[in-house]
């Protein structure tokens, strides 16, 4: 139990530290880009902009137990831990002027996820730990609002929000699968929300950004088996990193 809280702890330490990094990164060359002529001066006129962009992100999941793990049939369990595991994501972006500083953005695309669970139990009073995971490719599709800033010379902040509906699209579907094994849905719904800021350069606009997800639904695949019968549901947890292009 010790060695799972570290390691938890680690890879909060750890996110803090990448958050802090791109936060200063951001920061310079903010100020550099804000001295420097006007890049692109009629860029936000035009209606619609495409991009593409690339993203690093660490994902777990929130465990909630049913009734069930209180009964004599999980004495031996002492509880359920989620691991933070890293991924990434690729895609393209689609964005439309609604107004002056609003904009509605999809952006489709495909990321690696991987779920990890530490199952804590007792065996003849020695604490013994196994993992269920999860680890497949997602079909993305966020649709997002941008509220950003006024322009200051090539520098402009904003913050962004909505829906991220995901689809499995790799490996057999749960139902097919026989072996006794951790089962997630293969369709997630998630609300997104984040910050940034756009960057003008002479001949791109690039973009950093950070957002947090959280999922809407329960993703714990119904069938019961060791792994899910302590489990009444899973909710999918998010923060990632992305560098935007257009």
């Amino acid at each position: 139990m010790q060695t799972i809280n570290f390691r938890h702890q680690l890879n909060l330490h750890r996110n803090k530290v990448i958050l802090f990094i791109l936060l200063g990164f951001i920061g310079f060359h903010a100020k550099a880009q804000y001295y420097e002529k006007e890049n692109l001066p009629n860029y936000d006129d035009a209606l619609i902009h495409y991009g593409f962009y690339l993203g690093g992100h660490t994902a777990n999941m929130k465990v909630r137990y049913n009734e069930d793990y209180l009964s004599n049939q999980f004495d031996s369990l002492h509880s359920v831990i989620p691991e933070s595991s890293p991924g990434f994501t690729v895609g393209f972006i689609v964005n439309l002027r609604l107004a002056q500083y609003l904009d509605l953005r999809t952006l489709p695309g495909v990321g690696l996820y991987q779920y990890t669970l530490n199952y804590n139990t007792y065996d003849q009073a020695e604490e013994v730990t196994f993992q269920g995971k999860k680890e497949a490719f997602y079909a993305e599709l966020p649709l997002l609002l941008k509220y950003k800033s006024q322009r200051r010379k090539n520098f402009r902040a904003y913050m962004i929000g909505g829906a991220k509906p995901s689809f499995e699209v790799s490996g057999k579907r749960p139902s097919e699968i026989k072996e006794d094994v951790l089962l997630i849905n293969t369709f997630n719904l998630a609300l997104e929300v984040g910050f940034g800021v756009d960057i003008y350069y002479e001949l791109f606009k690039f973009s950093p950004e950070i957002r947090f997800s959280r999922g809407l639904t329960n993703a714990l695949y119904s069938r019961q088996n060791s792994y899910s019968s302590p489990l009444n549901e899973l909710v999918t947890n998010s923060v990632s990193i992305y560098f935007q292009f257009q």
